[in-house]
């Protein structure tokens, strides 16, 4: 058996399924390979899909999603979706083929150092450069993944390598262990801490999702009445509508004001970074205690109920009435701007009334994703997709991809702009021919709506943030997919509900008018 026979029987004993590509240069053997072997291979139009397709399977999975790309400018092209796993702690492995090892560095066809560029959005990055040590350096790689941060890595498989025959008995397997378990956080600080609290406020990062600990997390803060957030953009794990949910945190929007009356700041699996103030004087209060906490909140439950720690339901009920009133200046925002035509309330109004429990849902782009994030998330569960930390727009094709391998049965349903939708809107062609399918419902401003009305703020008038009409439905339809438009609020609904009974990719097109919540 060859060096690539024995990567990608390894690939199958972890579990790998399908590897989201883009044929090229340095990559037949390894194809060839993955055919013999059964592994799929859902072919892409550019590397950036592909990327984003890995990236948005290990974000739904938590096992490394796996990206396959030709060298050179493929590489960097794949990074996109890299650097969206690095900023949101997502397993994914890329693997990037290249010439001979032999003749690296001589100059053969797109000869560059494609692991030094990877190396700085990746926990692990090298080449397999002896054919011997394939499994031990995979190994490694995907062990590195998962372990604690989950994040991407990378390696550069040369076309020499993955044909050289290997003898197995030679073959060396990895020489490093896992990453030995976190121990245990001691939860008797913290609930000494909530003991004389009265205004706690829980930040439910993304970090909790990855750990699994999602529903623990909910029964303390149920059980507490702990007002409780998400960072905008994280993963999240708010599987249902909860009293103690106050929405999203750190949106360009704003949100109800709760971090800086806090006096004990519970950051879970969250990251200190802008979206929180950075926790610094002005965002948190003076006097506020800080504990940072991923795991073991049925041992913290049993630690504040010997700590005397009582409900926070008084602060919890003044938290949701801030909410409300928020929201509801969010409403009128956009019932005054709906009065000038079809406007984002009226798609976030038909998809409350279309999304269950089982959807998966992804929320693509500026200006609709503000309003989605400030009038529809009423919780916030793992299956829910955005951006990431990252905050690129230009994915959502990708992650209905991704989300239909995850969950071949759930109706999966995509939120983007118009902007957002064409940034590779030719992959709605290989969704359609490998039966990837999706509802994309489209937001149609004609422009990059968030930018744009923040250029009228500022200068009073629009700079390089317009575009022009595409009739969507008909491009839809170009590319093999169902396109359909709806002109009149009362359409929407009934056309998604009718395109998630299809088994197809349909494309709702809206055309509404500008206006953001802010």
């Amino acid at each position: 058996m060859t060096a690539v026979d024995y990567f990608v029987r390894e690939l199958q004993r972890r579990g790998v399924t399908s590897m989201a590509t883009l044929c090229g240069h340095g990559l037949d053997p390894l194809f060839h390979a993955a055919r013999r072997a059964g592994i799929r291979l859902i072919d892409t139009r550019n590397e950036q899909t592909a990327g984003y397709v890995a990236f948005f399977q290990g974000r739904l999975s938590r096992k490394p999603g796996v990206c396959c790309v030709s060298s050179g400018v493929a590489h960097i092209n794949a990074l996109t979706g890299v650097g969206s796993a690095w900023f949101d702690s997502t397993p994914m492995l890329l693997v990037s083929g290249a010439g001979a090892h032999r003749t690296a560095g001589m100059g053969h066809f797109q000869d560059f150092d494609q692991v030094g560029l990877a190396r700085t959005v990746t926990k692990y990055a090298r080449v397999i450069d002896c054919p011997e040590r394939t499994l031990q350096i995979l190994d490694e790689a995907l062990n590195t993944a998962v372990a604690a941060p989950p994040g991407p890595v990378h390696l550069t498989f040369p076309m020499d390598i993955q044909d050289a025959e290997v003898d197995e008995l030679r073959l060396i397997r990895t020489m490093s262990p896992m990453a030995a378990e976190a121990p245990l956080e001691d939860p008797e600080p913290l609930a000494r801490t909530l003991a004389a609290s009265s205004c706690p406020l829980l930040v439910a990062g993304g970090g909790v999702q990855s750990a699994g600990g999602g529903e623990a997390l909910i029964r303390f803060a149920e059980r507490f009445s702990i007002p409780t957030v998400v960072p905008i953009w994280d993963k999240g794990s708010i599987d249902h509508p909860a009293e103690m949910f106050m929405g999203v945190i750190g949106a360009a929007t704003g949100g109800p004001r709760l971090l800086p009356d806090a006096d004990c700041v519970i950051m879970a699996g969250a990251m200190s970074d802008y979206r929180v103030g950075f926790l610094q004087a002005g965002a948190v209060a003076a006097n506020a205690a800080v504990h940072h906490r991923l795991a073991g909140w049925d041992r913290l439950s049993v630690a504040c109920d010997k700590a005397g720690v009582r409900p926070f339901a008084s602060w919890l009920e003044a938290a949701r009435g801030r909410r409300e009133a928020f929201r509801a200046g969010i409403r009128r925002k956009g019932d005054e701007q709906a009065k000038a035509g079809m406007h984002a309330v009226h798609i976030i109004d038909a998809l409350k009334q279309v999304l269950t429990g089982d959807t998966v849902f992804l929320i693509d782009g500026g200006s609709i994703g503000q309003w989605a994030h400030q009038l529809l998330c009423d919780r916030y569960p793992a299956h829910w997709i955005t951006c990431g930390r990252s905050g690129v727009i230009g994915w959502s094709i990708a992650g209905g991809m991704a989300a239909r391998l995850s969950f071949p049965e759930r109706p999966v349903i995509l939120l983007t702009g118009d902007g957002a939708f064409t940034f590779n809107v030719a992959e709605i062609e290989c969704a359609v021919r490998q039966s990837l399918h999706f509802v994309a419902v489209i937001a149609d401003d004609q422009g990059w709506g968030i930018t744009r009305t923040g250029h009228m703020k500022q200068f009073g008038e629009s700079i390089a943030s317009s575009l022009g009409p595409i009739e969507m439905d008909k491009l839809a339809e170009s590319l093999g997919a169902r396109g359909v438009k709806a002109s009149r609020p009362e359409e929407i609904a009934p056309a998604i509900r009718r395109a998630l009974a299809e088994p197809a990719v349909t494309v709702i097109q809206v055309p509404i008018v500008g206006g953001n919540p802010a």
